[in-house]
């Protein structure tokens, strides 16, 4: 089969590699559709993801829907020509994290499209996958393999949002308008936040958030912006989250939240970063850190399946399958795109549409 593999910086190579084995829990499944990840861009830019430093080459792409090819013979869940979801978080299961319900957290986890944990696990960029059972998940007619290609993304978001508490009739800020802010800024509205506002010094991103029903949009980065959050917020915001990975994007959610109030870091940001600590102590604000997410699979597809939850615009761009180091290549350079997706072609796409 063929898989697109990464074996240095900018160097993604269109690789022959044997299929996958199938255990007697594992699903096979043929790749219909990948997004890009920030991870996925990191890795093709620079070789590496912050800390993670590949040991040899693998497959990126973890947000990754498909149509299921086999099944092993213990698996009931799903059956062959099912459209399916894929969760890449792969935890032991059986650690004091897993054991109380805290699988992304895992002590051994590894996760599809990684190099975090060794040996590395080859993501969706390639013809097919193969993952335990417990990680696919069927679709119903309503939800398209494309959206599907999002359930990841979004899931991600949603448990940010889990992580702040009620935000029922909330006074939110998102700090960062790519994919997850966008996500976090749709999911807390149908969870009942009653006013959004973005920060971000992209235009497109602004514009998009807008379109898509925020009340307030701002960069960041004009002059005398924060000062007018303050006035326009005189107690601050309930609840801000870091979507930005960035140490000033940190810095000003904790200046923004009000007294009690929770601030969520989402994005990454280096080891060491400088923040007004002392107003978390003075404010009593909660920070919060958001990895991943814990079984947020099942409600995220719920929310999808009942329309409560719109996300299928979020794809601007898609490429060919053949044509992925060029769609790595946009994402670095790209500011006008939210979800960019490589669609799988050839015998992939003949099985989807079967």
């Amino acid at each position: 089969m063929k898989r697109f593999r990464l074996h240095g910086p900018k160097q993604l190579m269109l690789d022959d590699v044997s299929e996958p084995n199938l255990g007697v829990s594992d699903v096979l499944v043929a790749v219909c559709h990948v997004g890009l990840c920030g991870s996925d861009k990191h890795y093709f830019a620079h070789g590496r993801c912050g800390g993670f430093v590949p040991k040899a080459p693998f497959a990126l792409g973890h947000e990754l829907s498909g149509v299921v090819l086999a099944i092993g013979d213990q698996v009931r869940k799903v059956s062959v020509g099912d459209r399916v979801s894929i969760d890449p978080l792969l935890a032991c299961g059986q650690c004091a994290m897993c054991r109380s319900e805290h699988a992304n957290l895992c002590l051994t986890k590894r996760y599809l499209g990684s190099a975090a944990a060794w040996p590395h696990v080859d993501g969706g960029l390639g013809e097919k996958v193969c993952v335990p059972s417990d990680n696919v998940y069927p679709l119903p007619d309503s939800i398209g393999l494309e959206t599907a290609a999002l359930i990841e993304p979004a899931s991600v978001a949603f448990h940010a949002v889990r992580r702040a508490g009620s935000i029922s009739g909330a006074n939110v800020l998102v700090i960062g308008g790519g994919a997850i802010g966008q996500l976090i800024l749709r999911i807390v509205r149908v969870l009942g936040a009653v006013r959004t506002v973005l920060a971000d010094p992209i235009e497109y991103n602004r514009a998009f958030a807008t379109n898509g029903g925020v009340n307030q949009a701002v960069d960041p980065q004009a002059e005398g912006v924060l000062e007018q959050l303050m006035l326009q917020n005189t107690f601050g915001f309930d609840v801000v989250w870091e979507a930005a990975g960035a140490e000033s994007a940190l810095s000003m959610a904790i200046k923004l939240v009000r007294k009690g109030g929770v601030v969520v870091q989402v994005g990454t940001l280096p080891e060491l970063v400088s923040i007004p600590a002392n107003l978390i102590m003075s404010k009593e604000v909660d920070l919060r850190g958001s990895i991943q997410y814990q079984k947020a699979f099942p409600e995220v597809i719920a929310l999808l399946a009942s329309g409560r939850l719109k996300i299928d615009d979020l794809i601007t761009h898609r490429f060919p399958f053949a044509e992925a180091p060029a769609a790595l290549e946009f994402s670095l350079k790209s500011r006008d795109s939210i979800k960019i997706l490589v669609d799988m072609q050839g015998d992939n796409m003949e099985i989807a549409s079967s």
